[in-house]
Formats: C-alpha cells, sequence, structure tokens
C-alpha cells in the first residue's frame, strides 16, 4: 500500500479527520488503542484499516506502512504521545508530512521550527475565529487573520435591495475590495471564482472574502457590535459628534455604576424640586423662567437676593425653607454618586477591571483555551467582549482582564446573565469544557434575549447538529468538527492558512510568497495555465491584502492568497 494517510488516535478529532479523508477518497489506516464502536462500523465500512494499539510503538507505524505512506496525523489527546509519534514517523520517513495535535499552542511553533513538522496545529487557535464568527453573525462563515487584520468569508443571498445587484464580479472587487469565491444562480448550480464579468442578478447567492472592514460596508454594518459609526473626524460634525457621544456615554456610565438606593433618593428630590417651581410659579406670581431662576440658585446655595420670598406670607418662608434643605440634599446625592463612580473606576483600573457594557456587547462564557482565544478575535474585530468563568484561577483570566471584564460565577445563574448584560447583548458564546452546562446557558440566554445569537460548544458533533434542528441555538458547534479540515488540508499542502466545508467541497486556503515560479504570470494565466486560483495578494510587507486583479503580473517579493479546493462524497 503506498500514498495513503496515517491517523493515529481516533478520539472526535481523529473520527472526522479519517471521516473526511474517507470522503475525499483517500486511503486510510488507522492506529488506535480504542474508539467507539459506531465509528468503527462507520470508517471500516468505508474501507479504512483499523489497527488497534499504541501508536507509540513503532512497529505498529511500520506494519501500518509508514515508509510509503503520504503523510501521518497525530491527533491523540495527549500533547506528548503526539510529538513521541511525530519524531518516530521523521525517524522512519524523514520526508513525510507530519500533522501533529497539540493543546500548548507555543509548543506548536517550535516543534514546527525545531523538528520540521509541516503542521502543529492547536484545537483551540482553529476553533475560536468561527466561533467568533457565528458570534458577529449568521453571514459569516469562517474567518481567518493575515498580517493583524481580520478577514472573513461570508455568503449573501441577493434581495430586492442588494447594491450587488447587476454589478460583476469585478465590480464587486473595485467598490468593495471583496473576491467573488463562489456564486450560485437558481436552475444552473453553482460557479467557483466566477469570470471577472459574471454579473449578478435578483436571488443569485455568492460567497465573498475579504477584511471584515470591508464586509461591512458592503452589508451596511459599517461597525462592528459594541461600537459607534463616527462622522469624518476631520470635519465638525465630526467633532461635534464625538463631544456629544462621549459626553452621553459618561453620563451613563456615572448613572448606571450609582447603587440604586441612591440612584431612587436622586430621582425623589429632583422630583419634588421641580415641584417647588409650580408652588413658587403660583404663590409669588413669577413666570416659569423666573421660577426656575429662583429655585436653581437656592438648590444650589448661590441666592443673589434679586428674588425672595421676604414679604411671602409665612407657609411660603417655610416652604423656602424646606426648598433650602432639599437642595443641600440634592447637591450632596450628586456629589455622592459622582464619587462612587471616581473611586469605583479607580479600583477597576488599578485590579485591571472594566466596566461592563451595557447592550449591543458579546458575552463570552467559559475562559479556557477556545474561551480565551474567542474573546481575543473578537476583540480584533473590534468588538466589546465580556467574560464569565465559574474559576477565579482559570489560567487565562488575568490575561482576558487586561481587555475584557471578567465576572467570576456561575452563569447558568440568572442574576449573573443580567449582570454581565445578556438581555442586550448581541450574542452569548458558551465555550465551557461541559455540553449540558454550555447547552443550559445558551437556553437560558435566549429566553433573556430572544432577539440576541446564541453560540454553544458542544464536543459531540452529531449532537451539535440535533441541537440545531431541535432547540433554537443559532450555533451549536463542535470544534473536532470545525477543525477537521484543517488537519487534513495541512496534510495534503503545505503553506495552508485555513480550510473549511462548503457546499460539500473541502476549500483549503494557501499563504505563500510568489517565488520565481510565478514571478511574471498574472493571475489569470496561473488560473488557466496551472489551475492556481489567486483570490488576494500583499504589494509589500505590513500593507492588507488586496483582492488580486486578473491581468496584473505578480512580483517576486509579493506575497498571495490562494484557493484549493477538493469534491467531498457522501
Amino acid at each position: 500500500m503506498k500514498g495513503h494517510f496515517i491517523v493515529c488516535g481516533m478520539g472526535h478529532v481523529g473520527y472526522r479527520v479519517v471521516d473526511l479523508l474517507g470522503r475525499l477518497g483517500e486511503t486510510v489506516t488507522v492506529i488506535t488503542q480504542s474508539a467507539r464502536a459506531e465509528w468503527l462500523h462507520a470508517v471500516q465500512a468505508r474501507g479504512v484499516q483499523v489497527r488497534i494499539g499504541d501508536a507509540q510503538d513503532e512497529r505498529l507505524l511500520v506494519e501500518a506502512g509508514v515508509r510509503e505512506a503520504q503523510a501521518v496525523l497525530a491527533v491523540t489527546d495527549q500533547d506528548l504521545v503526539n510529538i513521541e509519534i511525530a519524531l518516530d514517523a521523521k525517524r522512519l520517513h524523514p520526508d513525510i508530512p507530519v500533522v501533529v495535535r497539540l493543546f500548548e499552542q507555543n509548543l506548536a511553533h517550535q516543534l514546527e521550527s525545531t523538528f520540521d513538522i509541516r503542521r502543529a496545529l492547536a484545537m483551540s487557535a482553529l476553533a475560536a475565529p468561527v466561533f467568533a464568527a457565528a458570534a458577529l453573525g449568521e453571514r459569516i462563515i469562517n474567518a481567518f487573520t493575515l498580517e493583524g487584520s481580520w478577514y472573513v468569508i461570508g455568503r449573501l443571498t441577493l434581495d430586492p435591495a442588494s447594491p450587488l445587484i447587476n454589478l460583476s464580479a469585478r465590480h464587486i472587487v473595485d467598490q468593495y475590495r471583496l473576491t467573488t469565491l463562489t456564486h450560485e444562480r437558481e436552475g444552473t448550480g453553482d460557479v467557483l471564482l466566477p469570470h471577472p464579468e459574471t454579473t449578478l442578478h435578483l436571488g443569485d447567492r455568492v460567497t465573498l472574502v475579504g477584511r471584515k472592514l470591508e464586509w461591512d460596508t458592503l452589508t451596511g454594518d459599517a461597525t462592528a457590535p459594541g461600537s459607534v459609526p463616527y462622522a469624518p473626524l476631520w470635519s465638525l460634525a465630526g467633532l461635534r459628534q464625538r463631544l456629544r457621544l462621549s459626553s452621553l456615554h459618561v453620563v451613563q456610565r456615572v448613572w448606571r455604576n450609582a447603587p440604586l438606593s441612591l440612584r431612587m433618593i436622586f430621582i425623589v428630590l429632583n422630583i419634588l424640586i421641580i415641584f417647588s417651581v409650580f408652588v413658587f410659579h403660583v404663590a409669588m406670581h413669577l413666570t416659569f423662567l423666573d421660577a426656575l431662576y429662583f429655585i436653581i440658585t437656592t438648590v444650589t446655595t448661590v441666592g443673589y437676593g434679586d428674588i425672595t420670598p421676604r414679604d411671602a406670607v409665612p407657609w411660603l418662608k417655610l416652604y423656602g425653607c424646606l426648598v433650602m434643605i432639599l437642595g443641600s440634599a440634592t447637591m450632596t446625592t450628586l456629589y455622592s454618586i459622582i464619587t462612587d463612580f471616581i473611586i469605583t473606576a479607580r479600583f477597576q483600573q488599578l485590579l485591571g477591571g472594566q466596566g461592563i457594557p451595557q447592550a449591543d456587547h458579546i458575552v463570552v462564557v467559559g475562559l479556557g483555551g477556545v474561551g480565551y482565544r474567542t474573546v481575543h478575535e473578537l476583540q480584533r474585530a473590534g468588538t466589546r467582549v465580556v467574560g464569565i468563568d465559574l474559576s477565579p484561577d482559570s489560567e487565562f483570566i488575568e490575561a482576558i482582564r487586561t481587555v475584557a471584564p471578567v465576572i467570576t460565577a456561575d452563569a447558568r445563574v440568572h442574576d449573573i446573565l443580567m449582570k454581565a448584560g445578556v438581555p442586550k447583548a448581541h450574542a452569548v458564546v458558551a465555550t465551557t469544557g461541559n455540553d449540558a452546562v454550555n447547552l443550559s446557558i445558551g437556553l437560558a440566554s435566549r429566553r433573556l434575549n430572544p432577539r440576541g445569537r446564541t453560540v454553544v460548544r458542544l464536543f459531540d458533533a452529531d449532537f451539535a447538529r440535533k441541537v440545531r434542528r431541535a432547540l433554537s441555538i443559532d450555533a451549536a458547534m463542535s470544534a473536532s468538527l470545525i477543525a477537521a479540515p484543517m488537519f487534513v488540508a495541512a496534510s495534503l499542502c503545505p503553506d495552508v492558512e485555513g480550510a473549511f466545508v462548503l457546499d460539500n467541497r473541502l476549500f483549503i486556503l494557501i499563504h505563500r510568497p510568489v517565488g520565481d515560479e510565478w514571478h511574471g504570470y498574472a493571475p489569470s494565466q496561473l488560473r488557466t495555465e496551472r489551475e492556481v486560483y489567486v483570490l488576494m495578494r500583499q504589494s509589500s510587507t505590513g500593507q492588507p491584502y488586496t483582492p488580486a486583479c486578473d491581468d496584473m503580473p505578480l512580483q517576486r517579493d509579493e506575497k498571495v492568497f490562494t484557493v484549493t479546493w477538493r469534491q467531498l462524497g457522501d
């Protein structure tokens, strides 16, 4: 047997990898100590050879044909076991591509550079961008990062209000800086990377790739959840808008930070003061403006003396005394509210904490590896985030506190979800290590906020599929199902930046320098002569990637972002 793939370990990740390789028509041999009976039956029905044993025993690797294999994937649940398998495989077959699953991301980078491992992949790093994309909206199907910028892959169905109607794929590049990955028209099927002159019509469905900034511009979501659309800074309107919004934001923060008792006292006192305006308007025959002026000078203890109740009836003089006392109480209460805000803000600063947003933010529950990286991806997308974790000793809590507020409590408790602002949140993402807890949080969040998005992490991909069908959860996702395409793609190709399954195809995104072999070729030539599809290009380091122009030749010092795909069977 030659040219086959060896998969070591068949847990959640291993099974999904084997299944995907089988759907690609590849020959696979599995080495595993144990596996679910239904998984063993399913893969053996595809013709997969399964060897029960420890892949750390190099004799099993030899018997599995490691010297003739196309690639080895070590995807057990233990980092050291995967590293040992990788080292044995490279010793037995020095040129074989090896893909390794690791939990420790720092170790993954070192392993790739030191031991000539093609890719060492961390599940959390692969799953987090997809969880973040699901939280941002259902039209974003995947996300990835290049040179510090967030790029998305989104799908749109053109309705009558769509600005894309009657535009060609070339015009979409020119106007929105987005590349059309697929185009589907009813009755004609879908076309991958359609011709630049292909015109879009009502009802067409397109998949677009580009920076999230351009995607938001196209879809009308000019800002991420939790941010504010501003007029240009250099304009007078922009300056006024920023001052107005900043002042309003500060007032809102001060008021919401104050204890409920102080807020109630302040409201009652101000109602009495407003009532007093009417009293003096009637009793002293003052205009409303003069009555308001008199009350304000009295409450603030200024007392210019130009208007006084000196010659008024006794009861009005006594009422004036009451207003003076009310004024002192009101100012004292106001100073207390402001002082409380300043002290609270100072303590939060000293302790690394931040205020909790009240609306249009995203709540991430479970701040382990996946949760931590999901917060990081959402922050990179410009979104305000609140984190919740049950344990105050969680590994990543202190790191998250530097960029987002964190609540250490049980998110299944109603009051905790209320404190995190779930009723007005844009989305809730539950990424704890317990499926039942994640599902409970998702359902509770849906009850509190029917309009917000709910995204839950479930380890079993089959269970996740059933949850999506039966319950009102927007996205129930398995990290293993998300990660499997990347493991398979990395075993098939070098320089893989991302991979995902869409429309029964495995799409593989490759990031690489142009090199001598592509220098001088236009993207249209590479497409025709070598079946290389260039999506985006970077003219110089540090610049954002832009959609590739079909007729502009590539240069040796450029980097390109290309796509290839493989058809999947049933």
